[in-house]
């Protein structure tokens, strides 16, 4: 072997190591805020709403950057110079998804870091809800009690509010309603529709959300919002907005007044105002991996966009469909067209709950439970969970499930790489 050989070994056995190295580092670099002095703006956001607002108030101040909450590490609380929160409030006073971690790592930041901080908080709630934006809050005081500096008031958001920007008209685009199909009329169980939207102006992915403005005529103009039922619009031959819409029935016997409106009011052919509304946390980055999709009731739209968008796509990862209803027969909603999507692979395994039946009462919770070892196979390192549905009950009873067959550090970990998605209200 020759001297020039040895040489050339050497070296390039030399940049590997070094290569190695660097990839390393670049892998398990610190995520701190690029200088000292620099503005982070993050945002806790379930639906996308404080995200959205968190993006627009970057633009607004010189030098700052952008992060969701769970990726703020102690050095961005050590660099920044200022800090300013995005919060929504989830549910019964929580966290979102993304938002969940935050507390536990402020009580493990040392005093001296915390009272050099400077901060605003703006939540955002919805006071139809007893503990509005109690997330938000939550935050605040917490930084207040540990020594840093509010740079404002805490700005409470309250979506229930006509005023609010967020139900401007203005904001909104004209679609025509070209179906409304009663889904369960021979069911015991408030009635669940079918609404298709021709909404060729507006583009979507699955798994966004669609806010509808009712006329003022209805006594109140606040957007309510919908889970979009259709694959991403770029997939369509057709701009088609597909939602579900239970009518809500109050205990006076009066009808919901944006469900009463859509599904008792509208016609084929009626003229209503929508917006789309992003929903980044229940995206899915990739098409290729195992999807695990849980759902109960009017649930099954948030479902129907993802199925769908596999149904028009190649090489796709295998679906599993947990979804709940109350009486077999008359709840079995859509099944001619999940039959044909179980027939033709894009859904692997469909496993129904029905609460409801002669035999014993099953729920999604259950099936999930039952089948333990399977849900974690199925999930492995690369699956994504996906749930959709009533926030109370269903929603709480499989996040409890999950956490028992995955433990709370699996889950946690699978939404810190947002492969568990939750579209719960």
């Amino acid at each position: 072997m020759s001297d020039t050989f040895r040489i050339s070994i050497s070296l390039a056995l030399g940049l590997s190591w070094c290569l190695w190295v660097a990839w390393l580092w670049w892998k398990k670099r610190p995520l701190i805020a690029v200088n000292g002095g620099q503005r982070i703006v993050v945002y806790a956001s379930q639906t996308g709403n404080a995200q959205t607002n968190a993006a627009l108030h970057q633009t607004k101040l010189a030098n700052a950057i952008v992060l969701p909450l769970n990726k703020l590490k102690t050095q961005h609380l050590t660099l920044a110079d200022e800090i300013h929160f995005h919060l929504s409030t989830y549910g019964d006073g929580e966290a979102p998804d993304n938002g969940r971690g935050f507390l536990k790592l402020l009580n493990q930041v040392s005093q001296d870091i915390i009272e050099k901080i400077q901060f605003s908080v703006t939540a955002y709630g919805d006071s139809r809800y007893p503990k509005f934006c109690a997330f938000g809050k939550e935050v605040h005081q917490s930084l207040l009690k540990k020594g840093a500096t509010s740079l404002a008031d805490i700005r409470l958001v309250d979506a229930n509010n006509a005023q609010s920007t967020e139900n401007d008209p203005s904001t909104f685009t004209d679609v025509v309603i070209t179906e409304i199909t009663h889904l369960n009329p021979k069911s015991q169980s408030p009635g669940l529709y079918r609404l298709t939207l021709k909404a060729e102006q507006l583009t979507w992915q699955a798994g966004d959300l669609l806010d509808i403005l009712p006329p003022e005529g209805q006594g109140y103009s606040i957007a309510r919002t919908y889970s979009i039922a259709s694959a991403s619009s770029h997939l369509l031959d057709e701009s088609l907005v597909t939602l579900l819409v239970r009518l809500h029935i109050t205990a006076n016997g009066e009808f919901g007044l944006s469900s009463g409106f859509l599904t008792q009011q509208c016609q084929v052919g009626t003229s209503i105002k929508v917006k789309v509304r992003p929903n980044p946390s229940c995206q899915l980055t990739t098409e290729k991996h195992p999807l695990l999709l849980i759902g109960a009731g009017s649930g099954l739209a948030g479902l129907l966009g993802h199925i769908e968008q596999r149904a028009l796509l190649n090489n796709c990862g295998p679906i599993w469909l947990v979804y709940g209803e109350r009486e077999p027969g008359h709840d079995e909603h859509l099944s001619t067209q999940l039959n044909k999507w179980v027939q033709s692979q894009v859904i692997q395994h469909f496993d129904k709950a029905f609460s409801r039946q002669e035999t014993q009462a099953k729920y999604v919770q259950q099936v999930l439970l039952a089948n333990a070892s399977m849900v974690k196979s199925f999930i492995g390192e690369q699956g994504d969970i996906y749930v959709c549905g009533s926030l109370s009950g269903m929603g709480e009873a499989v996040n409890t499930t999950l956490e028992q067959i995955l433990g709370s550090t699996a889950l946690n970990t699978l939404i810190q790489q947002g492969r568990y998605h939750r579209d719960l209200y």
